[in-house]
């Protein structure tokens, strides 16, 4: 149970273990097969030595043969003895070589094993939803100086990640909840009006309910078309579009609403005729969404312009209004699910805040960029997209 516990850290002990071990042995076995060699190259030096001394001091203890087995036999017993000392010198030093090798081995495997389990720790506080963790880079996995210093980093990345993920779901469960509150608290108080004779069966009543009835069925139709376009389920028919006649359609068509709202709709055509790559049917969908985000932020007495420019391999469309403008601290989540500058105005003009997200994600889906440009609070907004250039379409 306890090396079921510890694994990891075991097999890197015993791995330690073993290779400090083996280079021992190796050590001890290369001692033992060079030493004879070795001990006889260093005897012949000595025995030059001894012949020179005996030599030059006249000394001759035997003569001829006899003095040459004296000496043989001499250097037999010499290398017995050192052979002795080697032996004796790797016992004694085989049991401190071991405590230290099991000293060594034990700090390494927990040197490595320690910020795993810290991780493995953090990992399960991460999985009951504490997103909020993080793993130390700075003490335990040192950022950039190894590879667990890297697996730190994409770690706390992944949790920021996922930290985002479930704040956004939090808030969209909030914003759809909010946006399914608001029209079936209508339908019901009406409902409950009509039940109890307090309010007439008359045509503003049902009118009322009508119109929360298809806010209500907007709402899920968009969130319907957002979930199929981001799983990429969505089918573009890609074709040469010819923007110009596509952008004049559509202002004649919805000049109509504008005009209600005492709302100046100008398109300034351009000189030549351009050209997109796109799906005629979502590219209605974006000008739709971009030019009802423009009605609902434009006040009374306000302008809305539609301007189509060339940029080398694509098209830049661009929708500019006089409205409220955008801060410049909410420009960059505009295009964000629900996400609105002004709560009570958007809620008021009957906008889901899905409307930008799903042009976001249509234009990117045919190979264009969407973005939005404004002044400040008061001084409007300009939404400009772009699309790929398509060679224009044979008569």
């Amino acid at each position: 149970m306890f090396l079921g516990k510890k694994r990891l850290f075991w097999k890197f002990f015993f791995s330690y273990f073993a290779v400090i071990l083996l280079s021992m042995v190796v050590l001890g076995i290369v001692i033992r097969v060079l030493l004879p060699g070795v001990f006889d190259n260093h005897l012949v030096s000595m025995a030059t030595l001894f012949s020179r001394h005996g030599i030059e001091n006249g000394e001759t203890m035997m003569g001829g043969r006899g003095h040459m087995m004296s000496r043989s036999l001499l250097f037999m017993d010499l290398f017995a003895i050192f052979n002795r000392i080697i032996f004796e010198s790797i016992l004694l030093a085989i049991l401190p070589a071991i405590v230290t090798a099991l000293a060594v081995s034990a700090i390494m495997s927990r040197q490595f094993v320690r910020p795993l389990q810290q991780m493995a720790r953090i990992a399960d506080r991460i999985s009951d939803g504490n997103y909020q963790e993080r793993l130390p880079v700075d003490t335990e996995f040192p950022e950039g100086q190894d590879e667990l210093g890297q697996l730190a980093d994409r770690f706390n990345r992944m949790t920021a990640q996922l930290e985002d993920i479930e704040d956004r779901r939090q808030k969209f469960i909030g914003n759809v909840a909010h946006e399914l509150r608001t029209p079936l608290t209508v339908i019901k108080g009406s409902m409950e009006g009509l039940k109890d004779g307090v309010l007439p069966p008359e045509e503003a009543t049902y009118e009322r309910i009508y119109r929360q009835t298809e806010r209500l069925e907007r709402l899920v139709r968009e969130l319907s078309e957002l979930n199929r376009i981001q799983e990429g389920v969505t089918d573009f028919n890609l074709r040469p579009v010819d923007v110009n006649a596509e952008l004049a359609n559509l202002v004649e068509m919805m000049e109509i609403t504008f005009s209600r709202k005492r709302i100046s709709l100008m398109y300034n055509p351009p000189q030549t005729p351009l050209v997109v790559l796109a799906d005629a049917d979502r590219f209605e969908q974006i000008m739709i969404n971009l030019l009802t985000n423009a009605r609902q932020h434009t006040p009374p007495g306000g302008k809305v312009s539609i301007n189509v420019r060339n940029k080398g391999e694509m098209v830049k469309i661009l929708v500019r209004d006089t409205g409220y403008g955008i801060p410049l601290e909410h420009l960059d989540h505009v295009f964000d699910r629900f996400y609105r500058v002004d709560e009570s105005r958007s809620r008021e003009g009957g906008g889901s805040g899905i409307g930008l997200t799903i042009a976001r994600y249509l234009v990117e889906a045919q190979g264009g960029r969407i973005w939005v440009e404004s002044a400040g609070q008061g001084q409007g907004a300009t939404f400009s997209f772009t699309l790929p250039k398509a060679s224009p379409p044979n008569p």
